[in-house]
């Protein structure tokens, strides 16, 4: 069967990508080399004055390289796709008539690199288009021509960021940073994308004050500056990308995609980039995977238990996926609170043009707050995110029963309680399930399915298909103290508190896991977190796991000071508008003079790997790759390193 057809409006050719059995167009060898057909086909037809190419999928243009093939690839198989690509795309380039990306659907690596090949790019304005060159996440850099022909297109430090971020833009995003030049409604794309045919080639013209290899020498030191307080050296591929992209200025098409070439070489076979493109699958994974044969059931209207940061973010994020949520706390302030909270959430993604004005509009409309003890029973899912306090929790979902109907999930949002000890007063408790979404809840991907022995397969299939809907990923878990994530994390945070009691510098022991490749130190995360929070879920591992976890008195101290972390203005530090300083109040609760041992990095890592180990054999959850995956979404765990049960360094 056919990937790409060639069919005609008057002397315009129409090129129409659509992969067989499959709901995403990608590029392998075969696609490739029916591309190279559809060009041949193209060359002996001297009538035609335009080429419109486009996608027939409902929700993706062409989601670039097939990752499985490209993963694989190796030595001269791997020269020979890169190459491949480059000269199908220097084709259409060289085409001695206009050509036009009509982009619906997910734009993404190659398939946007095919995109820069053509002189126009149209967009629609559907939320499903999205257009990036994400390769830099996957440890490589785009070699189709792509980082050659953005900064031709941009400029170099207009390229630059969209390169070396790896990330994807909303098409009036992308509009806004030229990344493609118009956008328009999904149903007139067509007919619009063909009026830029009479617009004839494209004929770039830049300025040469800025646009020469002194100007681009420059730039490449600032950004390489900028690169490294992000990366820290860990991550090869957006620092080959900086140097493909500065040497493309002032050199020709061929000398710069021989550098892209050589760069994806030497990248590929790199244990970094193994990693990060096993990730990429891991994520896929989570997309996909079934853990009951149960159908879910869907969820239109939701209720949340609790105003306060977890409860309003997770009430903002589920307006912005379009359901119905009832927002509801004891008090009015309480949810004052609450929406002012949501509101800032807005105006943020406003600012940034995630959304338009009526669309926020419409998603505040889509909240409902109220301290009343409103019926509940058209709600398909209800989610606790009260305070911490088993008992207080034991009240709120016997309270919930009484409103809901028999058949409404009932989700709690708690971080680390038991959960089945709330099924004593609630009927049906096969209905009962744990939703730990992670803070702040718009920004962070995962969310922790937890299962308990009571919950029915419907409920568990209806809360990960739920949490797949509003674009998060589920890694499914038992209910088992701390969970996951904290389980893990939480040895390794109080390890680096009792290292710090013991004398060690905090600057020190937090620097050492900088090195590592965690995105922020122990003692700077306990503070983020709240001291009073870390402590909660310290204290409820430690009565479950008492011969293993000692909670360092220096943290109650802190308490008992007033520090709570960052959102109180200190704990380890203290935070005020410069960088945060080390808490001399702190230090004075040390209770030895010893210094950070040398390899505080291996201890702290080794704890994280030690429970891992310990959560897989007990089953707490399915896969090593899912407890992987759980610790880089949630903790930051470096990508690079693939996760704890991957790390034995």
């Amino acid at each position: 069967m056919s990937n790409i057809t060639l069919t005609y409006v008057n002397t315009t050719a129409v090129l129409v990508f659509d992969r067989a059995d499959s709901s995403a167009n990608v590029f392998d060898s075969a696609t490739l080399a029916e591309l190279g057909e559809r060009l041949d086909e193209l060359a002996l037809q001297p009538e035609i004055t335009g080429l419109l190419i486009r996608s027939a999928k409902p929700g993706i243009f062409i989601a670039g390289a097939d990752l499985k093939e490209l993963s694989t690839a190796r030595g001269e198989k791997l020269s020979r796709l890169i190459t491949t690509g480059q000269t199908l795309f220097n084709r259409i380039a060289d085409l001695p008539y206009p050509t036009v990306a009509a982009i619906h659907g997910a734009c993404v690596g190659g398939g946007y690199e095919l995109a820069l090949a053509c002189d126009w790019r149209i967009a629609s304005d559907a939320s499903a288009t999205k257009i990036g060159l994400p390769e830099t996440q996957l440890g490589i850099l785009p070699a189709w021509g792509g980082t050659t022909r953005l900064p031709d297109l941009l400029g170099l430090q207009d390229a630059l960021p969209v390169i070396l971020s790896g990330k994807l833009h909303s098409a009036a995003d992308a509009k806004r940073k030229g990344l493609v030049d118009e956008i328009v409604p999904a149903e007139h794309l067509k007919a619009h994308a063909l009026t830029y045919i009479e617009k004839g080639k494209r004929h770039l013209t830049h300025n040469p004050i800025i646009h020469n290899q002194a100007v681009a020498a420059l730039t490449r030191v600032q950004a390489h500056k900028e690169l490294l307080k992000k990366t820290r050296g860990h991550y090869p591929g957006p620092e080959a990308a900086l140097e493909v992209a500065v040497a493309s200025i002032g050199h020709t098409r061929e000398k710069s995609q021989q550098a892209e070439r050589e760069a994806i070489e030497k990248l590929a076979p790199l244990p970094q980039t193994a990693q990060l493109i096993r990730l990429f699958f891991l994520q896929e994974r989570a997309r996909k995977h079934r853990h009951t044969m149960a159908d879910p059931r869907p969820v239109h209207r939701a209720a949340v238990i609790g105003a306060g940061v977890m409860g309003s973010g997770i009430a903002y994020w589920l307006s912005t996926r379009k359901i119905e949520t009832i927002l509801q706390d004891v008090s009015d302030a309480a949810l004052a609170g609450g929406m002012e909270n949501i509101r800032k959430l807005y105006d943020e993604a406003g600012k940034r043009h995630v959304f338009s004005r009526n669309q926020v509009a419409r998603g505040l409309d889509r909240i409902h707050p109220t301290s009343d003890r409103v019926p509940l029973g058209n709600c398909d899912l209800v989610i606790e995110a009260a305070v911490e306090e088993l008992s207080i929790k034991k009240r709120i979902f016997a309270d919930l029963a009484s409103r809901c109907a028999d058949d409404t999930i009932l989700a709690t949002n708690t971080s680390a309680l038991p959960i089945h000890e709330l099924a004593s007063g609630v009927p049906h408790p096969d209905r009962l399930v744990g939703l730990h979404f992670f803070n702040p809840v718009h920004r962070m991907q995962l969310v922790e399915v937890v299962r308990t022995d009571f919950t029915s397969d419907e409920t568990l299939s209806t809360a990960v298909a739920f949490v797949r809907g509003i674009g998060k990923l589920p890694v499914v878990v038992r209910d088992t103290p701390g969970f996951l994530v904290n389980r893990i994390l939480m040895p390794y945070l109080v390890e680096a508190a009792a290292l710090f009691e013991q004398g060690g510098d905090p600057g020190e022991i937090d620097k050492a896991m900088l090195d590592f490749g965690m995105p922020m130190g122990p003692l700077r995360l306990l503070d983020e977190v709240g001291l009073d929070v870390a402590m909660h879920v310290a204290r409820t591992l430690a009565a479950a796991f008492p011969n293993r976890m000692e909670i360092p008195r220096v943290v109650e101290k802190l308490l008992d000071a007033g520090h709570i972390g960052k959102k109180g203005g200190s704990g380890f530090y203290v935070y005020d508008d410069a960088s945060p300083a080390v808490n001399a109040e702190a230090i004075s609760f040390q209770t030895g003079t010893e210094d950070a041992p040398h390899d505080t990095r291996e201890i702290l890592a080794s704890l994280m790997t030690s429970e891992a180990e310990r959560c897989l054999e007990e089953g707490v959850a399915e896969t090593a790759e899912d407890i992987d995956l759980a610790m880089v979404l949630g903790t930051g765990y470096p990508p690079f390193r693939g996760g704890p049960l991957e790390n034995r360094s």
